[in-house]
């Protein structure tokens, strides 16, 4: 089983758009790693119930973690600059974060 961190660095790698917002990154990380714990009601809506939310990943641990990849360690930067100018991260830096994975990825 991987720990915490693993599965956010697995959520943040593969889905870009949760690197904008913590509360995305959440849901992924809850309906991709914790589904026993994504109950479905009626028209489809998922859900959570309240008692299992001791159980799954707090969103401040969740924050703490993908504020550690992109501040420190540079990595898995937001795709969206009003939120790379909202968390502080310097344009220089997220440029060439930008280049570097546009790059790779044409690759």
């Amino acid at each position: 089983m991987k720990n915490l961190k693993e599965k956010i660095r697995d959520i943040l790698d593969k889905y870009p758009l949760t690197r904008n917002s913590d509360i995305g990154l959440m849901i992924a990380l809850w309906k991709i790693h914790f589904p026993k714990y994504i109950k479905v009601g009626g028209g489809g809506r998922q859900g959570i119930w309240l008692e299992d939310l001791f159980n799954l990943p707090r969103e401040d641990h969740i924050k703490r973690i993908r504020a550690m990849f992109q501040n420190d360690k540079g990595l898995y930067l937001p795709s969206d600059p009003a939120v790379r100018k909202q968390r502080k991260i310097s344009e220089e830096k997220w440029l060439d974060f930008v280049r570097v994975n546009t790059e790779y990825k044409r690759i």
